[in-house]
Parts: C-alpha cells; structure tokens; sequence
C-alpha cells in the first residue's frame, strides 16, 4: 500500500538497498499516486461530461436519421424503375454479390448504416451505465478538492495546485461526478465507527496533518466483530433473565420487550429490509 509518509527504519532500508525515494512531479504523476494510494478507490472521482455525451449522441442519431432517409430514397426508386431490381429486395444473397453499381452502391450504404448504427447503440448503452454510478460522498470530496487546491497542511502538505488550466475546475460541478468504487453500505453503527476519533483505529495512512486515508473495509470489520458481540449479548441477556423470572405475567411481558428490543437491533446494527426484518422477528 502507499503511504505518504516514509518512517526513519524505511527510509534507512531503503538507502541499505540502494533504493532512493524519488519525490512524485506535482501534477497528472502526483495525483494519479494520490488516487492509487486509496485502497478503497473511493478518490476514483470523475466528471462525466453529460453535455458533450448529450450532445454526441444526438450527432449520431442525426447522422442516423440521414442514412435512414438515405436508404428509404433509395428503395422508392429502386421499386419504381427496373422490375428487375425488385430481385434485389427479396434476396440477400443476390444483393451482397451483385456487380451492379447501383447495387453496389447500397451494399456501401448498408455498411455506412451498420458501423454508425453500432456507434450509436454503444454509445446509448455506455451512457446508461454511467448514469446508473453513483455519486462520491461529501466526506470524500473535502480532502479530494483540498489536496488538488494545494490547500493541505503539514510538512508533507502542497502549496501549488495540481492542475492549471480548465482542468483546476475538475470537481467543481458535484453534479456532473461520479464515484467508479460502488458506495460501501452505511447502517447506524457504520456511522458510529466512522467518527472522527474511532476511524483512526482503522487509519491507513496520513498524507499530511489535514488529511488522512482510512479503510472502510476494515470499518466494515470492526462493525462486524461489534454487531456480532452485541447479538450474542442480546441473546445471553434474553435468555438469562428469562429463565431468572418466574412470575409468568412479568416473562410475559419481558418477551414482549425483548422481541421489539430484538427488532430494533436488527434495524439498528444492520440493514435489513423490511421483509427480512419482519422475517427475522416473527422467526
């Protein structure tokens, strides 16, 4: 993994090895190790352009249109002059080997028609996907922006941005982003872990005294190893205090509790759907 800052055993190891530490270029070589450094990917954050893909693909479709009056121009005369080419219509195999210009000259028209039809549907396709990724979260965006700005502090920070230019304003538009990593599930003690003091039990690597990397996998762990210590705890006390009580109106009762307080866990500690709620709490 890469960290940002190199402890005095490494560096020593690595002038031992003869390895010197090459400082990255501020720029496209420095920001794409910043990006690489994350092992969540989540500052896999990208514009997507949805004008210049809207406005491409209402191109295609233009040209498309063009072919395709191209292509009805063509059959209205074709099915109005020689009866003879009437053949052509109705056989595949006697159109794709027909020395004759003017069928000749639509079998180009039909492979004008199949390559930008292909553009096109691809096109369409890869727009759906991307409108269907999802959005970086704030919380990623902060220190993404502040370390591209050259705003971050410490020694390690930058005091020049990474990019000049157009491309300063790459994440201006939150609107126009979209994160490639897959958003990680977030249920109510997720975000108890993810506290500021908490997260650095999962802390990954600093980059300078304003920014640190963390990884939400190993959030994802310790909410885990958690939900799992207070499920068994929820049981022991259950049936613990069940089997203490003997007045059978005061169990009834206790049951009760238990069951809404065992139906809120599961909506607290995990994110359950309301069917699999209501599965595990009848169960």
């Amino acid at each position: 993994m890469f960290s940002f800052r190199q402890s005095g055993q490494q560096a020593e190891r690595d002038i031992e090895l003869g390895q010197r530490k090459v400082p990255l270029i501020n720029g496209f070589p420095s920001t794409a190790s910043f990006i690489a450094s994350d092992p969540d990917h989540s500052f896999s954050v990208y514009p997507t352009f949805p004008k210049l893909s809207s406005r491409n693909l209402l191109y295609l479709e233009a040209e498309l249109w063009e072919l395709q009056q191209e292509q009805d121009a063509m059959d209205i005369i074709d099915s109005r002059g020689n009866p003879d080419a009437l053949q052509y219509f109705r056989s595949w195999k006697k159109l794709s080997t027909s020395q004759e210009p003017r069928q000749m000259q639509r079998m180009v028209l039909i492979g004008r028609i199949r390559g930008k039809l292909k553009e096109y549907q691809e096109a369409l396709a890869l727009q759906e996907t991307i409108l269907k990724m999802g959005k970086p979260e704030a919380e990623t965006l902060r220190p993404l922006k502040l370390w591209l700005d050259g705003k971050s502090e410490g020694p390690n920070g930058r005091t020049a941005p990474a990019f000049q230019g157009l491309q300063a304003s790459r994440l201006n538009d939150e609107s126009d982003l979209v994160a490639l990593h897959p958003a990680f599930e977030r249920d109510w003690l997720s975000r108890i872990v993810d506290l500021p003091y908490l997260r650095y039990f999962c802390l990954h690597s600093d980059v300078d005294e304003s920014i640190a990397i963390y990884s939400m996998r190993k959030v994802n762990r310790a909410v885990a190893a958690i939900s799992m210590i207070l499920a068994a705890l929820i049981l022991i006390v259950t049936i613990v205090t069940l089997y203490l009580v003997t007045n059978n109106h005061v169990r009834l009762g206790l049951i009760c509790a238990f069951t809404v307080g065992f139906a809120l866990s599961i909506h607290l500690l995990t994110n359950a759907r309301r069917a699999e709620l209501f599965a595990a709490t009848a169960a």
